[in-house]
């Protein structure tokens, strides 16, 4: 079980890692719209930016090992596990993003920390 939750942490932190390329990805292109404007140069820019590119790639991996993790865990276990990327994201913002991150966060995801110790704990 404790080489599934490795697996499983290297799922999570490729996603968080995909989400955080994505992000510089479209700091670089000045964003995108969807719904407005011209939303098919919109996403063909989205593929010809290195970063958006590297972001889906880790989404990828990320999956792969992911079906690793679904077949071996309880869903009710291995789900629950995602939330990680509340914890991971939060760091990130403050410190690649310069985002302001206030005690309500913090607390928040220490809430969500002790979430998911508990349920990790209850599958052994």
């Amino acid at each position: 079980m404790i080489f599934t939750l490795l697996i499983a942490l290297v799922a999570i932190l490729l996603l968080v890692g995909g989400q955080t390329l994505l992000k510089v990805g479209l700091n670089d292109i000045g964003g995108v719209s969807l719904f407005g404007g011209n939303p098919v140069g919109s996403l063909l820019g989205l593929f010809r930016t290195p970063w958006i590119i590297l972001g889906f790639a880790c989404y990828g991996a990320s999956s792969l090992l992911w079906l690793d993790v679904l077949s071996k865990l309880d869903f009710s276990l291995a789900f629950p596990m995602v939330s990680l990327t509340y914890v991971f994201t939060l760091v990130i913002g403050r410190f690649l993003f310069h985002e302001t991150v206030g005690l309500e966060r913090v607390v928040g995801v220490l809430l969500i920390l002790g979430g998911i110790f508990f349920v990790v704990r209850s599958g052994r």
